[in-house]
C-alpha cells in the first residue's frame, strides 16, 4: 500500500466518523420500529431501540426517515497517551493507525465494538495497553507473536483482531477461539490475507468481515476463512457474527460461544 493508499483511507474513516455513523451496529431512535423480531436495546426507562447493522436494507430506511440515533463525538488521544502507550508496547503503531488515535479519535470507532482506546494502562476499561499486556499469559505456541501483535478490537466471542507491529506491512492477525478443538487450539489464532489499511479500506466500504477460524474441507486443518469462504454467504449479517450485545433477541444464532480464551 502506498502512502497516497493510506490517505485516502484515512479520509474515509474520517468521513464515517464525522457522520457519527462509526461503528458496524447503531440504535435506532427509542420506541420505534420495535415490531416483530430483530436485535433491541433497552433504555432506561424501558423502551426497546432497535440495533440495526449499518448498511442493511433495514438501516438504510431507517437513516432515510431519520430514525437512527447518532453516536456521540469523539476525543482524538493526546500525543502524550500514544507516547506511553507505544512505550509499553514495544514498537510505534502504523502510521495510519496513529494518525487516526491522534486526529480522529482515542478508540471507539471502527470494526467490531470499535478501536481499543490507547489510555493508560491502568485505565479501568479495556485498552490496547491492559489488552496487550495480557497477552503475556498467551500460551507456548503463540508467545512468539505475544509482542509483536498488538490488539486492535473485540468482535464478541473472544474473537479479536490485531496489527503486527514488527512487520512493515502492518499484516493483520485475528483469534478465533470458538470452533477449534482442544488439541488443535493453536490455530485460532492465525494471520490474515491483507494488511492495516486494507482492513480498514474494507471496514469504510461496508466489506470487512468478522475473522473466521473454519475446517478446510479438502485438508481438514483449521485455518483463517480468505475471501472466498464467505462468498456463498455473503448477506449483510456475515460482516459481522456478533453484535453491539443486545437485551433481547429474535433472530437466528450460532449457539454459544465463548467470551474469552480459555487460558
Amino acid at each position: 500500500m502506498t502512502s497516497d493508499d493510506a490517505n485516502a483511507v484515512f479520509e474515509a474513516v474520517r468521513r464515517r466518523v464525522l457522520s457519527r455513523e462509526y461503528l458496524d451496529s447503531m440504535l435506532g431512535l427509542p420506541g420505534m420500529d420495535t415490531a416483530g423480531g430483530g436485535a433491541f436495546q433497552m433504555t432506561g426507562d424501558g423502551r426497546l431501540q432497535r440495533i440495526y447493522w449499518r448498511g442493511s436494507p433495514e438501516y438504510r430506511a431507517a437513516r432515510a426517515s431519520g430514525g437512527i440515533q447518532l453516536l456521540p463525538p469523539l476525543a482524538p488521544a493526546s500525543a502524550e497517551v500514544l507516547a506511553r502507550c507505544e512505550e509499553l508496547i514495544g514498537h510505534a503503531l502504523p502510521p495510519l493507525l496513529r494518525r487516526c488515535y491522534l486526529e480522529l479519535g482515542d478508540g471507539g470507532f471502527g470494526p467490531g465494538y470499535g478501536l481499543l482506546a490507547a489510555a493508560d494502562p491502568d485505565a479501568p476499561q479495556r485498552t490496547l495497553g491492559t489488552e496487550f499486556a495480557s497477552q503475556e499469559r498467551w500460551p507456548e505456541p503463540w508467545r512468539p507473536m505475544a509482542r509483536r501483535l498488538v490488539p486492535l478490537c473485540t468482535w464478541g466471542c473472544g474473537i479479536e483482531s490485531f496489527v503486527d507491529c514488527a512487520d512493515p506491512d502492518a499484516r493483520m492477525w485475528a483469534l478465533d477461539p470458538n470452533p477449534a478443538p482442544a488439541e488443535d487450539f493453536a490455530a485460532s489464532l492465525f494471520p490474515q490475507e491483507f494488511g492495516l489499511t486494507e482492513w480498514l479500506r474494507r471496514w469504510t466500504e461496508g466489506r470487512l468481515h468478522q475473522p473466521w477460524l473454519m475446517r478446510d474441507a479438502a485438508t481438514g486443518r483449521w485455518r483463517g476463512a480468505a475471501d472466498a469462504d464467505y462468498e456463498p454467504m455473503e448477506t449483510p449479517a456475515t460482516h459481522a457474527r456478533a453484535w453491539q450485545t443486545p437485551l433481547s433477541v429474535d433472530v437466528p444464532g450460532e449457539g454459544g460461544c465463548l467470551d474469552d480464551p480459555p487460558f
